[in-house]
């Protein structure tokens, strides 16, 4: 009898993730796009962060900049101190950014969700390991006239050439759902003319900053 009055074991289920998104006010689509914002904001703050530490610095830089290396702490080429030696760098790098988000921007053409999703997990990687590379030059070039660093120098410079490896290892490993060529890919006017001139800019940079170099 009492066996038979006691109540059924309660089971709790989780609720789903979008039903207390719900709850909270949130829809699916906020919730994404808050994320888009904050990562937007995140790799402006990292593309910025350079021009600030070169800014601070400019004034305590030595006369003669590395433009070429060898290696790591190995200068080939060097050239007279100058603002467009200075901020070519991180110029260079944000000019690197700006055509991966070029083509991140374009993952929407891509109606199969597998491929879309591939395709932008390559150039968002892309996009950060360009950001991250930037701070990582910033920084070391930073180090030159901040004796806290100069220690450091040297790791600095293996964080900047294992920032690139392992990005661009990553980029493929996350992209390789969505191999090349690409037949949904349809270029807008805009950036059919956007990708060309920052290529073409990004070369003329490094053109003008090996005539401008000598032996050091």
């Amino acid at each position: 009898m009492d066996a038979q009055l006691q109540s059924p074991p309660r089971v709790f289920l989780r609720a789903p993730k979008w039903r207390l998104m719900k709850q909270a006010g949130l829809s699916h689509t906020s919730v994404l796009t808050m994320r888009k914002s904050a990562l937007t904001v995140l790799l402006c703050l990292m593309f910025c962060a350079p021009f600030v530490l070169l800014s601070v610095s400019y004034g305590a830089t030595p006369s003669e900049l590395p433009v070429l290396r060898v290696w790591i702490g190995h200068t080939a080429l060097v050239a007279s101190k100058s603002l467009f030696m200075v901020f070519r760098v991180p110029v260079m790098n944000l000019i690197s950014g700006l055509m991966a988000a070029v083509m991140l921007s374009r993952a929407s053409v891509f109606e199969n969700i597998e491929r879309r999703t591939s395709y932008s997990n390559m150039f968002s990687t892309v996009l950060f390991t360009a950001a991250l590379k930037s701070d990582f030059e910033g920084l070391e070039f930073y180090a030159t006239v901040s004796p806290a660093l100069q220690p450091y120098q040297s790791w600095i410079g293996f964080g900047t050439l294992l920032c690139v490896v392992i990005g661009l290892g990553l980029a493929i490993i996350r992209g390789r759902k969505a191999p090349i060529p690409w037949p949904e890919m349809q270029l807008t006017m805009r950036d059919k003319i956007l990708l060309p001139g920052l290529f073409a800019l990004y070369v003329a940079i490094v053109i003008a900053s090996l005539s401008g170099a000598h032996r050091a």
